[in-house]
């Protein structure tokens, strides 16, 4: 028995150590090619490792200001949507969670159902609604498409977080004299600090990483955000490719560094959202 159990064991790790490998190969890959000139990513072999390292191509984009003014755009743009998600989707969640009025299963129905529209088949329509609206290649415009696309996920997510919490919590503090909305922020948000932080980090993610409204509703180099640039960089002749992963590079490490320090929150977060009290 103890046998198997080392054997079982052992395998256990095997698959764990492929999958890491397969899961970090790109990111190995990524950062070899930002550091070696454009033409040694062809040769036949390829190596591994670079055989000159450069900073060029990331000295060419810290170097550019149209390069800085995207990753400016793109934080703007991600953290205005995330903290305007989270705003409403706390509100709606809280709704959701502790009144039970009429047409709630409904309007959630139809809250998961905008999930299931592929955006692909909206461009035409909200190009067109922007226009009109004079938010065409604007941040408000940009915004208030993400936040349309966010705010449902963040709603769901956040409904079950307020499931895990005990009613009696707010009655107490209501009692005690709290308005609702003073128990929601005194009482309940406080608890709900790792499910608030884990919706957060997957909205800012949906917003950073979308690219299909970003090239649609923006046009001038100023309103660029990363996801267009990194596709700007491919010529019709030439593909600037350690250009192209450096921005890739620069782009992905600040959010890996949030992600270490909210992983605690988004584990926790999915965990306690997964079961409810």
């Amino acid at each position: 028995m103890e046998r198997r159990r080392a054997y079982g064991s052992s395998l256990a790790y095997l698959l764990l150590a492929i999958a890491s490998i397969l899961s970090l190969f790109p990111i190995f890959w990524m950062v070899s090619v930002s550091l070696r000139p454009n033409v040694g990513i062809f040769r036949i072999p390829p190596a591994w490792f670079p055989t000159e390292f450069t900073g060029e191509a990331y000295h060419q984009i810290l170097a550019a200001p149209q390069h800085v003014r995207t990753f400016a755009n793109s934080y703007f743009t991600a953290l205005m949507v995330t903290l305007v998600s989270l705003c409403f989707a706390t509100l709606g969640g809280y709704a959701f969670s502790r009144f039970d009025f009429r047409g709630s299963r409904v309007i959630q129905l139809l809250i998961i159902g905008t999930q299931m529209i592929p955006p692909i088949s909206l461009v035409i329509p909200y190009f067109i609604m922007i226009v009109q609206l004079k938010l065409y290649n604007t941040y408000l415009g940009l915004i208030l498409t993400y936040t349309a696309f966010v705010l449902p996920f963040s709603t769901l997510m956040l409904i079950s977080y307020f499931n895990t919490i005990p009613q009696d919590l707010e009655d107490a503090a209501m009692v005690d004299g709290c308005t609702r909305i003073g128990a929601l922020v005194r009482v309940v948000l406080p608890l709900m600090l790792p499910g608030v932080a884990a919706t957060g980090v997957y909205a800012f993610l949906l917003a950073w990483n979308e690219f299909l409204f970003a090239v649609t509703l923006t046009q001038s180099p100023d309103m660029r955000l990363v996801p267009v640039a990194i596709a700007m960089l491919m010529g019709e002749h030439v593909y600037q490719w350690n250009v192209m992963m450096a921005l890739s590079v620069l782009a992905s490490a600040p959010l890996l560094v949030m992600f270490l320090f909210l992983q605690r929150y988004l584990v926790s977060g999915l965990t306690v959202g997964a079961v409810k009290g």
